[in-house]
């Protein structure tokens, strides 16, 4: 809306009741205004769609007005009306001064461990309290839940809620880098589309920075349906492993290996930002499923080969540390001849670094892309193990890090 249409809304009485009197977020078809109650003498805000919004989209919006009013919660953005005034729609809610989470993120980075776990406790309440309603919320992120001024958490926004019972919707609406790997198959959302939010959620407040930033749309989705599980570990160095471990099976990419409810998740990640015991066993990922786009399928098996470098490079490692547990020396990990050196192949690209370390006797070569690359050039390698120079061993496992980019592992076995 321009300033001149802002300043003519400006004063306006919606339904003979609700004064506009700022406008504070304006987003697709719709606006949101803090307006007075003339009736109560209250503040409320006011969430408008005007004329050009189309009619699906208005009865989503009185769909949501109806969801988020059968949900009491104080963790919950309470809807007080909704109606019709002249060519606009509306809807009457709680006005609660604070700010997003999103905005939190923003300014201030990484959150300290128990904050964030307290605040996703009380998101994960009021999930809890939409599922035990019959409503699945299906874009839970950060800029949908409002810090209050006391520190309360305040989930809003249930435009794209569905309901549990009611028909199965394959629609695929949501945001794309919250959206859960079932949603993007297709499939029906289920509260464990919810957990597999939260646990996104979570991992933003504690790690500063979404998973896979920076990375286009369709990646994106392709990561989440082929790649690793994200790892706390890999981005905030010093987290616990059993708080990694409890992220991780929220966003399990099999909904059935994730938590049953988001309480469940949230008591367990309380416990962990406290070193206490907790109920989570590491999370064994699934097979790859496949990307679907229109007639095509994008797939592959690069979980599978992912988790048995990691496992053998693991396995590598191990021995290194503890040489006198160590297997004598044998076919699959020989020391090359005296003077033989790691090749450097920091700042090559990937397929020809992988190929350099592969000539030099390393099997297997695992590779991932960095979530923070600086201002390297995209397919480099940024970082090298083990370290150029270091004694070379035949067979032995290495990995690299490179800075993500189109086509950078284009003819490397997937």
């Amino acid at each position: 809306m321009s300033a001149d249409a802002t300043a003519r809304a400006e004063g306006r009485l919606l339904a003979d009741r609700y004064r506009l009197l700022e406008r504070i977020d304006e987003g697709g078809a719709g606006e949101v205004w803090r307006a007075r109650d003339e009736r109560l003498g209250r503040d409320v805000a006011v969430k408008m769609l005007g004329a050009q919004a189309d009619p699906a989209f208005r009865e989503r919006f009185t769909g949501e007005a109806r969801r988020a009013a059968g949900i009491a919660h104080p963790n919950v953005v309470t809807v007080f009306d909704e109606g019709e005034d002249g060519p606009d729609a509306f809807m009457v809610m709680e006005h609660v001064r604070g700010r997003t989470l999103r905005d939190v993120v923003a300014e201030r980075g990484a959150l300290k461990e128990i904050e964030a776990a307290r605040i996703v406790a009380q998101v994960a309440d009021a999930l809890d309290a939409a599922h035990a309603a019959g409503v699945i919320h299906c874009d839970v992120k950060p800029a949908n839940v409002i810090l209050d001024e006391r520190g309360t958490a305040k989930l809003t926004d249930f435009g794209i809620a569905r309901a549990a019972r009611g028909p199965a919707e394959h629609e695929l609406i949501a945001t794309p880098r919250y959206i859960s790997p079932e949603r993007i198959e297709g499939k029906p959302p289920t509260p464990a589309s919810d957990v597999y939010g939260l646990g996104l959620l979570a991992y933003e407040l504690l790690a500063g920075a979404p998973p896979f930033e920076g990375v286009g749309t369709e990646d994106l989705l392709r990561e989440r349906l082929e790649g690793a599980t994200p790892s706390l570990r890999r981005v905030r160095p010093g987290t616990a492993p059993d708080l990694d471990l409890v992220i991780a099976k929220a966003l399990a990419r099999d909904p059935g290996r994730r938590y049953p409810a988001a309480g469940a998740f949230a008591r367990d990640l309380l416990a962990a930002v406290r070193g206490e015991r907790t109920r989570t066993m590491p999370v064994v990922p699934p097979a790859a499923r496949p990307l679907r786009r229109g007639g095509g399928v994008l797939a592959g098996n690069a979980v599978a080969i992912l988790t048995v470098l990691i496992l053998a490079l693991g396995l590598v490692l191990l021995f290194m540390q503890f040489p006198a547990l160590a297997p004598g020396p044998g076919p699959a990990a020989t020391p090359t001849a005296t003077g033989a050196v790691t090749p450097d192949v920091v700042g090559k690209d990937l397929r020809t670094a992988v190929a350099e370390l592969v000539a030099a006797g390393y099997a297997p070569v695992a590779w991932d892309f960095s979530r923070s690359p600086g201002g390297a050039s995209p397919c480099a390698v940024i970082s090298q193990d083990p370290p150029a120079g270091s004694a070379l061993r035949r067979g032995a496992a290495a990995s690299v890090v490179y800075v993500p980019g189109a086509g950078c592992t284009e003819g490397l076995p997937q």
